[in-house]
């Protein structure tokens, strides 16, 4: 038998919650961000756990 971690933890992020390495913005967004909406400077996912 063959367990998944997808079967032990099913979380699926339906949000990403972005925040801009320039001024520090955070922004939730259901798609991914390219640039800040308030500098254009460019954004980090923080959703995605960091080792």
């Amino acid at each position: 038998m063959v367990i998944h971690n997808s079967v032990i933890d099913g979380y699926s992020a339906s949000e990403g919650y972005f925040e801009c390495r320039s001024c520090g913005t955070r922004t939730v967004s259901e798609t991914h961000l390219a640039a800040c909406p308030d500098c254009s400077g460019s954004v980090r996912n923080i959703a995605v756990p960091r080792e």
